[in-house]
């Protein structure tokens, strides 16, 4: 009876003695690196923004094609498009973090390169307090804290002086147009509606099921439309995207914004962005918010 219960005792303690050893190291390998990473890649333009912001862009070694801002990162090597990321080209750069976003294309992105042990940090940015808390967690991930608490607290300093620079009174009616071929516009859960508000506008389109919603022409007369704004499509095209909406909103000349000529073409990269030039976005809906027609 002896012998059995060593036996027992003995292969208890080669029980514990490999759950200890193979515990800790299986804790090792899902612990992540402390050390700054040094190799990043950024999947989206506002992101690229952040992490430039952020003094990393020394550190970026791939952006996608979309990324057009600061102008240094035309030097970056590219990774695919926001909408259409490469998996390849993305390990070539051989990153130790690569950042997205948090909607269905990019999280697959990351689940991939996860069960490949990449190391993905991602943003869920859809509103302007997740954009500062998104640059916080960035901060957090890189060992730039310190520079993205300043980047926050000016960015709110800087929006509470717009706001208090915006005199009161009738806040215009604000159709954001996101395409006219069907009609399709910003409804109020959205970041444009938060740029109209902050603006000193508000939304000419009333709750939606959509976040954005197709609006037909019983819509737009009913509305009482003062102001028309539409982000450019295509950068440097701005011109070429005026004419084609005098031309397209001209049906509908009974429309208070096409009457007084308050149709604005505006920098799709300053207001559709959630990154660090959200006031340039902000002071540029608050020009059009102004009486002065298009063109001037």
């Amino acid at each position: 009876m002896r012998k059995w219960w060593l036996l027992l005792a003995g292969l208890v303690c080669w029980c514990l003695l490999g759950y200890g050893l193979l515990g800790r190291q299986a804790v090792r390998a899902h612990t992540p690196q402390t050390a700054p990473p040094t190799r990043i890649v950024s999947m989206g333009p506002n992101l690229t923004e952040i992490l430039y912001a952020l003094g990393l862009g020394p550190e970026i070694v791939g952006v996608t094609v979309d990324s057009d801002y600061p102008p240094d990162v035309a030097q970056k090597p590219k990774v695919g498009s926001f909408w259409q990321p490469n998996l390849e080209a993305i390990i070539a750069t051989r990153p130790d973090l690569v950042v997205t976003l948090g909607f269905a294309q990019h999280r697959t992105l990351a689940d991939r390169l996860r069960r490949m042990s990449y190391a993905c940090l991602t943003l869920d940015i859809e509103t302007i307090d997740g954009l500062f808390q998104g640059i916080l967690a960035a901060g957090a991930a890189t060992g730039t804290e310190g520079r993205a608490q300043e980047i926050v607290a000016e960015m709110r300093a800087q929006i509470a002086a717009l706001q208090g620079s915006i005199t009161s009174g009738t806040r215009a009616k604000v159709l954001w147009v996101v395409q006219r071929e069907p009609l399709r516009v910003a409804g109020r859960d959205t970041f444009p509606n938060e740029l109209i508000e902050l603006a000193g506008g508000r939304n000419a389109i009333g709750p939606t099921l959509h976040k954005y919603p197709p609006i037909g022409a019983e819509q737009v007369l009913a509305s009482g439309i003062d102001v028309i704004i539409e982000p450019t499509m295509v950068p440097g095209d701005e011109e070429s995207q005026r004419a084609q909406a005098l031309q397209y909103w001209s049906r509908w000349p009974n429309v208070p914004a096409v009457v007084n000529g308050r149709i604005y073409i505006v920098d799709g990269d300053l207001v559709s962005r959630l990154g660090p030039r959200l006031c340039e976005g902000i002071e540029t809906v608050a020009r059009c918010l102004r009486p002065e027609p298009l063109g001037e």
